[in-house]
């Protein structure tokens, strides 16, 4: 069983969370309900829950703020939040899974499937406190079946397309998979200088050696990968260099 506690500044919001879950009762048990960080604090470090729906802003603080005042964070999480760009960003980029409000059934379904497959590691932690930071240069979770990695955005030359997963080219030559699909990454990706050149192959605008025209038009990396671009994209793509 499932000792979870639900952290949100809004009535509204706990108690609706509180009647989809009860589709849930046989694994999950709502050990409380909490709208402010002292008692959400006080009460994670006394009950010891196992899940925590948690929510970004929380009065006059925010989830990372609670986050980091814990000593003990051994417990899964899931943000829940409306819409914030730079928050959902640093969320993703951490590996984190978050709810938007107001809280679908089906994501809530989606999300909590994934659960048995996640752990809330430290370098995970670091991440998000990293990213939730004034610190210019982000850093991104991969999680591979043996290990977890924390990349700088900077680092990363390329991705590859394999079925589900993702190969990561990095500047020191090395390569990680990561268990997510290319789209995953490109819609994470896009606003920080890489782009989507074809269906299997995302870049790092900023690690191209050469473009080589042609009706197959295709860019030489750095690394001295050649990667192709797709014919429909090679217009946009031509404006998207120009402009950087």
């Amino acid at each position: 069983m499932i000792k979870a506690i639900l952290i949100d500044d809004e009535l509204h919001c706990t108690e609706r969370l509180q009647t989809l879950l009860l589709k849930y009762s046989d694994n999950i048990h709502i050990i409380g309900v909490y709208h402010n960080v002292e008692d959400a604090k006080n009460s994670i470090e006394k009950l010891k829950p196992n899940l925590v729906f948690l929510d970004i802003h929380l009065n006059e603080s925010t989830a990372f703020d609670l986050l980091k005042s814990l000593k003990q964070k051994k417990f899964q999480i899931i943000f829940t939040t409306a819409y914030d760009k730079y928050a959902i960003e640093a969320i993703k980029f951490s590996a984190f899974d978050y709810l938007l409000k107001p809280i679908d059934s089906f994501e809530l379904k989606d999300t909590l499937a994934r659960l048995k497959n996640t752990t809330n590691s430290h370098k995970k932690l670091d991440a998000l406190f990293y990213n939730t930071s004034k610190e210019v240069e982000k850093k991104i979770i991969i999680a591979t079946e043996k290990e977890t990695f924390f990349l700088n955005i900077s680092d990363i030359v390329r991705c590859k397309a394999d079925g589900s997963y993702t190969t990561f080219f990095l500047a020191n030559g090395k390569s990680v998979i990561a268990s997510k699909t290319l789209k995953h990454f490109d819609e994470l990706l896009s606003t920080y200088a890489f782009y989507r050149t074809h269906q299997s192959h995302l870049i790092n605008t900023k690690f191209i050696g050469k473009y080589i025209k042609g009706t197959n038009a295709y860019v030489i990396m750095n690394d001295k990968s050649e990667i192709p671009i797709a014919k429909r994209r090679k217009e946009d793509f031509l404006n998207t260099i120009n402009e950087l």
